[in-house]
């Protein structure tokens, strides 16, 4: 019996021996990290929308006037024959109406998009300057004054520099055109077509 138990503890002993840890829990491994990092470049290109209408009809409003000259004494002959030094002429015919109208279309064009200098050329141009009802003519005057951009940052003229202010809608810069109309040579009421202008934007 004391042999068999001495064999017992000396086999335990040997199994110890081979496997010291086997009595201890396992240790975790130590890790290892190593940190990497990326630097990022973009390379963006010129990039400028235009917003503008294709088409833009003037609606002017209606106006009528009756205006009384006072009385005229004419000298009739019995032949039928009538004089009068209180005729109309043209001197006596004008009302506050004129032939020339200078005005501003409001909010009828934007830009935005993106440029080395932040910046863009707008410009403006005559493609057709005539409107037209058959011999009724309505003339868009050339000339810089005449026919003009402007942005909302007081800019004018027929070129402008103005901001690009980044590519989302809400920072699109706006703008308007102003034109001077000549009726002298408009007989007709109603619809007159033909006019354009053009409007170019480019990135500087």
């Amino acid at each position: 019996m004391a042999k068999s138990a001495f064999t017992f503890m000396a086999f335990c002993m040997s199994i110890f021996l081979l496997n010291p840890h086997s009595s201890k829990a396992e240790s975790p491994a130590k890790t290892q990290s190593v940190v990497g990092s990326t630097n990022i470049s973009i390379v963006l290109p010129d990039l400028i929308i235009l917003h503008y209408y294709s088409g833009l009809t003037l609606n002017f409003e209606e106006f009528s006037s009756a205006e009384d000259r006072g009385s005229a004494d004419f000298d009739v002959q019995w032949n039928g024959d009538a004089e009068s030094t209180s005729q109309l002429n043209d001197e006596n015919t004008e009302i506050d109406l004129p032939d020339r109208v200078s005005l501003q279309l409001p909010n009828v064009w934007a830009i935005r998009g993106l440029s080395p200098s932040g910046n863009a050329k707008v410009s403006i141009s005559l493609n057709n300057n005539v409107l037209t009802s058959g011999s009724s003519r309505i003339i868009i005057e050339e000339g810089e004054g005449n026919i003009q951009i402007e942005d909302n940052a007081g800019h004018s003229g027929t070129t402008i520099n103005t901001s690009l202010k980044g590519i989302t809608s809400s920072e699109a810069t706006i703008g308007n055109v102003r034109i001077t109309l000549n009726f002298s040579e408009t007989t007709k009421a109603g619809l007159h077509t033909g006019g354009q202008y053009k409007i170019t934007a480019e990135t500087i």
